[in-house]
This record gives structure tokens, C-alpha cells and sequence, in this order.
């Protein structure tokens, strides 16, 4: 592949995650030799956006609506094949990697700002970022995801009936306080209690437990 000879780094991107783009950028433009030339929704807005090749990057999210990332880039290999591609996903997906590893200059990774930066950094305008070991670590992804959700499910089916009361209780808008009363413990048992119960399902917030609850159906559970 040929290397950008220079410190400029021209690039368009286009994805559908407005917040997520907007990051992006910011991270990419952080670099005072880095120059956004389209700011894009969809793959629709970027491929009609390409007049002449004067990018030196594309940064493109696999799925979009209206044109999904992956029409996108086989649009932009139809007529061009050598400026580098940097797309991504959320988590990895086993038949997009498949189609992507028969395009030239694809580089697939996962959602981060930090990863895709680094690609462009160390890979597409030198030579310091080791693609290949870390699409290997890449592709391990779905198995990492699979170990946590059963991880999650053992730790759901182990779940005791003052825990599942406990979920209840937040579910239906109860202040640690009033629950403590209900209980007829301290609030401050109560914070620990819902703490332990968070990391135990693995979750970040009483919010967090509060849609665990709804989603796995415990609101409705008559213990």
C-alpha cells in the first residue's frame, strides 16, 4: 500500500451516529495536519460528494441507512482502489469480515475513536500499528461477548428472591430510603446491596438494573 508521503492527512467521513462522528472528528482534527473534507450521514451523502480523489482516508461506519457502509465502499472500489478505507461496527461481524477481506486497502476494526485514530496514524501514514495482530484480537470479539452473557445468565439464574424483591422495588420508583423502610434495613445497606447487585449482573447503574429488571421480565415475577 502506498503510504501518505506527507503529514497531511485528508479524509472524508460518513456515519450515521451523529455523536459518535462528532467525536471523531474532534479526535482526528486534534492533529493540526489532519483536514476534513466531507462530513457525511449516510454512504449516500459521501458518495455523491466524490467529484475527484482527494482523499487520503475514508472513514466509514459499516451500517448507515439510506446507503449502508458496506455499498458505500464498494461504490468508491469501482472507480478507485487505493485510497485506504478505515470502516467499523460495534461488534465484530464474522460475514462483513469475510466480504471486506476481498476489497483492497480495507481496514475493518470496532467503534473507538482511539482504535480508528490509531489506524490512521500508525498504519495508513506510517508504518508503527500492527493491523494483522490486531484484527486477530479483533475477530475474538464475538467470543469475548458470548463468555460474558453467560457469565450474565449464570449470574441471573443465581439470583436469590430478596434480589430479584430488591429489583423490584427500583423498578416500581422506590428511593433506597423507602426501601431501607420496607426492608426494615438502613439506606445505607440498601446502597450496598444494590451495588453488589449491579456488579454481580454485571451493570453500571441503579438505572442500568431498573431496564435489566424490565427486560428480563422480573417486574412481573410474584416473588
Amino acid at each position: 500500500m502506498n503510504k501518505i508521503l506527507t503529514n497531511t492527512v485528508r479524509f472524508s467521513i460518513a456515519d450515521s451516529d451523529f455523536y459518535f462522528k462528532k467525536i471523531m472528528v474532534k479526535t482526528l482534527l486534534e492533529n493540526p495536519f489532519y483536514m476534513l473534507l466531507n462530513d457525511c450521514n449516510n454512504g449516500h451523502e459521501l458518495v455523491n460528494r466524490i467529484y475527484r480523489r482527494q482523499e487520503d482516508v475514508f472513514v466509514i461506519e459499516l451500517f448507515m441507512p439510506v446507503l449502508s457502509g458496506i455499498e458505500a465502499i464498494k461504490y468508491i472500489r469501482q472507480s478507485n482502489t487505493e485510497t485506504p478505507i478505515v470502516t467499523y461496527s460495534g461488534t465484530y461481524q464474522e460475514d462483513m469480515a469475510e466480504i471486506l477481506s476481498k476489497i483492497p486497502n480495507i481496514y475493518y476494526c470496532e467503534k473507538k475513536s482511539s482504535i480508528i485514530k490509531d489506524i490512521i496514524k500508525g498504519k495508513i501514514a506510517a508504518d508503527t500499528f500492527d493491523y494483522e495482530v490486531y484484527s486477530k484480537e479483533w475477530e475474538q470479539q464475538p467470543l469475548a461477548v458470548m463468555e460474558y452473557m453467560d457469565r450474565q445468565k449464570k449470574s441471573q439464574e443465581e439470583l436469590s428472591p430478596t434480589e430479584i424483591q430488591l429489583m423490584k422495588f427500583c423498578y416500581e420508583g422506590f428511593s433506597n430510603k423507602e426501601i431501607g423502610e420496607k426492608l426494615s434495613l438502613s439506606t445505607r445497606t440498601i446502597d450496598t446491596y444494590i451495588n453488589r447487585l449491579t456488579e454481580k449482573l454485571g451493570l453500571k447503574t441503579k438505572l442500568h438494573l431498573i431496564r435489566f429488571c424490565v427486560e428480563n421480565g422480573y417486574y412481573n415475577s410474584s416473588m
